[in-house]
This record gives structure tokens, C-alpha cells and sequence, in this order.
């Protein structure tokens, strides 16, 4: 049985903030850096219109986020309902900034590593909330 890791778990690599790249030799620096611009490509095709007039595609992955929890956490559904809170009113920055300012870097890096190899990007983002429904309610 293959083990899984929580996405949200941080990795035990070196620290992303202070790895030296100097050390790195330089075919293999070639490859990343051609690796890194395919998946940049990559997330910026999938992502373009939430960028575009009128955001559409962050309006239908707001949507998604909250048909989500209302199907797999139906208290914190009900619970931002009764008190107005609208979905757009915090996920709006979870999709527009990519999770960046909500989680530390390598946590995020992480993410991004899994938006590009799945097209589960509400279903992260509703994972976000397990730990946090019961703060919630």
C-alpha cells in the first residue's frame, strides 16, 4: 500500500527559504529551470481566466468551494449561511493569490506542486476548512 501525505504537511527537504543554489550543479540548474517554466506555463493556462473581465474563473471555482462544503461539511455550510457570510467574501483571495498568503512557502510550493498534477484545486481548498469547522461553527 503506497503511503499518502497530507498536502498541507510540511516536507522534511532543506528549508526553501535559505537553500543554497549555488551547490546545484549547473546541468542540473539547466533542468530545472526549463521544468520550472513548463509547470509555470502550465498553472497560468489552467488559471487565466481568473484574471480575465469579470473573473469568471475564479466565480466558478468559488462556486465549486461552496457546493463542496455543503455536500462534505453541511454544519459550516449552514453556519455561514445563517450568518451571511458569502463564500466570494473569503475565498475570492484564496483563488486569486493561490493560497500564497494563507500558508508558508513551502507549504505552497507544495500545493502548486499538486494543482499540477490533479484538477483539484476546490477540493484542497475545501480540505482547508477539516481542521478549522469546528472554529468555524
Amino acid at each position: 500500500m503506497t503511503e499518502v501525505t497530507p498536502v498541507l504537511e510540511e516536507p522534511e527537504e532543506e528549508d526553501v527559504d535559505i537553500a543554497d543554489v549555488s551547490r546545484v550543479p549547473a546541468d542540473v540548474l539547466r533542468n530545472v529551470e526549463a521544468d520550472t517554466y513548463w509547470c509555470m506555463s502550465r498553472l497560468l493556462d489552467g488559471i487565466q481566466d481568473n484574471y480575465t473581465f469579470a473573473q469568471p474563473g475564479i466565480q466558478m471555482k468559488v462556486r465549486m468551494l461552496e457546493e463542496l462544503v455543503g455536500r462534505i461539511d453541511e454544519q459550516v455550510h449552514r453556519h455561514l449561511e445563517q450568518h451571511e457570510v458569502r463564500y466570494l467574501q473569503f475565498a475570492f483571495r484564496w483563488m486569486n493569490n493561490l493560497l500564497m498568503r494563507e500558508v508558508p512557502l513551502r507549504c505552497t510550493i507544495r500545493l502548486w506542486d499538486t494543482y499540477q498534477v490533479s484538477s483539484a484545486h476546490a477540493q484542497l481548498r475545501a480540505a482547508a476548512f477539516g481542521p478549522i469547522s469546528e472554529a468555524v461553527v
